[in-house]
């Protein structure tokens, strides 16, 4: 099978904390980035002119959601596929959705919670898995961690951050909203690999313009130095 110029997993936060505004960032911000001339261009822009692509939801205790299974995107043709795919599912059950105030659900049932928290560090092994199965050769293999918060399950990320980076993986980060702790939490403990770069998504009145120059930032930034460079326009 022909390889890929990269492979890259995207990892949509859907733990109690994300809110209906950080779940239209993420998801809405996807979908229309993948339409988005620029993410095109840069998609198609290496020897291969192909990446794969694989996205999944994830919050705590093993739940774990793959929307878009790994795929090529080389064309208009395939990045609408997955665009629409991507537009047609639930990020979020809100039936007994908490909406970040948990305690209550707590003292009623301790299980409705379990897999409500924040485990960014079992995020990072799981994206580790896929990038590591794809069946997509590749010598650029990236995940793009998004989260609105730090990792409030185990507390550690950098176990899982180390074992991705020693297997070659790159690991980029999107924090939601403007927390400068949150920020440098990414930069300390997320985030590493060839052009590693955490971006936050505080003023974001356009999601897709916003989501296309981090999806263009995660194919360029650990690109070799000799692949072609452009302006995001």
């Amino acid at each position: 099978m022909p390889g890929t110029d990269a492979n890259v997993v995207t990892a949509i936060d859907v733990s109690d904390s994300i809110g209906r505004y950080e779940e239209w960032l993420q998801q809405t911000g996807l979908v229309r980035a993948l339409v988005h001339p620029d993410f095109l261009r840069a998609a198609t822009a290496g020897p291969r002119r192909r990446i794969g692509f694989a996205v999944f939801t994830w919050s705590s205790d093993g739940k774990f959601d793959l929307l878009v299974p790994w795929t090529v995107i080389g064309s208009a043709e395939d990045a609408a596929r997955v665009s629409q795919a991507l537009a047609s599912v639930t990020l979020i059950d809100r039936t007994h959705y908490g909406g970040g105030d948990m305690e209550q659900d707590r003292d009623a049932d301790p299980a409705a919670w379990h897999d409500r928290l924040t485990d960014m560090s079992e995020a990072i092994a799981f994206a580790s898995l896929l990038l590591a199965s794809s069946p997509h050769a590749t010598e650029r293999a990236v995940m793009n961690i998004c989260a609105n918060g730090t990792d409030n399950f185990e507390g550690r990320t950098e176990s899982s951050r180390d074992a991705a980076l020693a297997q070659g993986f790159t690991i980029n980060g999107l924090v939601l909203g403007q927390d400068a702790e949150l920020a440098q939490y990414f930069r300390s403990s997320v985030i590493g690999g060839p052009g590693a770069f955490a971006m936050d998504i505080s003023d974001a009145k356009d999601a897709g313009e916003f989501m296309t120059r981090k999806l263009v930032r995660d194919l360029l930034a650990s690109a070799p130095a000799d692949a072609p460079r452009f302006r995001i326009e």
